[in-house]
């Protein structure tokens, strides 16, 4: 067993969308099987056995989770600045990523993983090509990763293989990971103005048989709408997936910046998962999601970076604050969206619409201990006046990467005051650079 001793312990442990205060003092036991066996105030601590490991740190929190991204597109990192997302794909990405190999795809994907993990994210929800690829560099990084290769159609675009074996292939992923703590595996279409309709249909068929996530963009972009509707016989793009019953089971929506009433309601009703990407949807000039809206009619949030092509970091830490901002911008409210809903947003509420929000996500007895420490001498957390100090909006809104002392994964430390134990970062980035230029040719 170890036992971490911290200044402050934030678990996120409360009911569903609730946040439970901090607790000044705390502690947290782990087992030798990485999973946490007590946490609470140090007072209340059992007597250490002999040869506990004791850590001391100074706020200790659970690490972040990215819900919606595509992390091997760091070799794409800074293509077609000023696109707007339509002429950005088919001008500069698509013709750039069919020419990826799986090798691309594990070097972005490692490098990216390492990344992340030096921001505090140990967990994150890819949409990207060549699955098998994208598994074995969060593997080898120790990250954990909901692995949706998304299914695209497009005459140009033949890297994949036809929709039917990119199906097939997903599935035989899936089962070829069975059993992994690391690596889960679901399916993925990229939208549904992209993807047929019998593409569709197999889709949320195959979800049906398995039980596996499905991850979709939706309404990321006003023009959608129409080209939705023009395939749909009318419908809008929620409810055209609900007819095709796409949205049954555990189903993951990016974006949704574009969406009315109307469609939140069906979202609502089928239980359909929304992942905010404020900062990629500001790059791109797409509007802003309404967030506030969403959380009143009760759906499943979380935040993303999206891939690091379409918004250059993966920091989480800047996408709550920019989700903050931007709510408040479109309600002009200050009240608006307040700084434990994005935190929760990016731990509990993520993990919970990651599928794993049984094991992830919060500290508490039987979850992984996945954790990360804020250094108690990061200047930006200072001064702490204890009648104005709102803890977790300090780390919100003051938090970075930079804070960070140490990332754990299951309990195994992965970083170490910025330094990325898993990953030879020196190394990876010097095969991406070579990679993103042969891709630029």
């Amino acid at each position: 067993m170890e036992r971490f001793l911290c200044d402050l312990l934030v678990t996120m442990d409360g009911a569903v969308g609730a946040v439970p205060a901090p607790i000044v003092d705390g502690a947290v036991d782990v087992g030798d099987d990485g999973r946490i066996l007590w946490c609470g105030a140090a007072v209340d601590a059992s007597e250490l056995g002999p040869g506990t490991a004791v850590h001391r740190v100074g706020i200790l929190m659970p690490s972040l989770i990215n819900a919606h991204c595509h992390t091997p597109m760091v070799l794409l990192r800074g293509a077609g600045e000023g696109l707007a997302v339509d002429r950005w794909l088919h001008e500069v990405m698509w013709p750039r990523e069919s020419k990826l190999t799986p090798g691309d795809v594990r070097a972005g994907m490692l490098l990216g993983a390492g990344e992340m993990l030096a921001n505090g994210i140990t967990a994150s929800v890819e949409m990207y090509f060549v699955g098998h690829a994208m598994a074995e560099a969060a593997q080898q990084a120790q990250m954990r990763c909901l692995v949706t290769p998304g299914v695209i159609e497009d005459p140009d675009f033949t890297m994949a293989g036809s929709w039917p074996d990119q199906i097939d292939e997903m599935v035989a992923l899936r089962d070829r990971w069975s059993g992994s703590d690391l690596i889960t595996v679901g399916l993925a279409a990229h939208a549904a103005y992209s993807v047929s309709r019998q593409c569709l249909v197999a889709i949320a068929e195959r979800a049906a048989e398995t039980g596996m996530a499905v991850h979709i963009h939706l309404a990321e972009q006003q023009w959608e709408d129409a080209a939705v509707r023009e395939r749909s016989g009318g419908l809008a793009a929620p409810e055209y997936l609900e007819t095709l019953g796409l949205l049954d089971g555990n189903v993951i929506a990016a974006h949704g910046v574009w969406l009315d009433a109307d469609d939140l309601e069906v979202l609502a009703r089928n239980d359909t998962a929304v992942v905010h990407c404020p900062c990629s949807n500001a790059k791109h000039a797409s509007g802003a999601a309404p967030v506030s809206e969403m959380q009143e009619a009760g759906l499943r949030l979380a935040i993303g970076t999206d891939g690091p092509a379409s918004h250059h970091r993966l920091d989480l830490f800047e996408e709550m604050r920019t989700a903050i901002r931007t709510a408040r911008i479109r309600s002009g409210d200050a009240q608006t969206f307040e700084a434990a809903e994005a935190l929760h947003m990016t731990t509990a509420g993520a993990a919970e619409v990651m599928g794993r929000g049984d094991e992830l996500g919060r500290l508490a007895p039987g979850y992984w201990a996945d954790m990360m420490a804020l250094s108690p001498s990061a200047p930006a957390l200072h001064p702490v006046s204890v009648g104005d100090d709102d803890p977790l909006s300090r780390i919100v809104w003051s938090g970075s990467p930079g804070a960070i002392s140490a990332v754990w994964v299951a309990g195994r430390k992965v970083v170490e005051h910025g330094r990325v134990l898993t990953v030879d970062m020196a190394e990876a980035v010097a095969e991406a650079d070579t990679r993103a230029r042969r891709l630029a040719q």
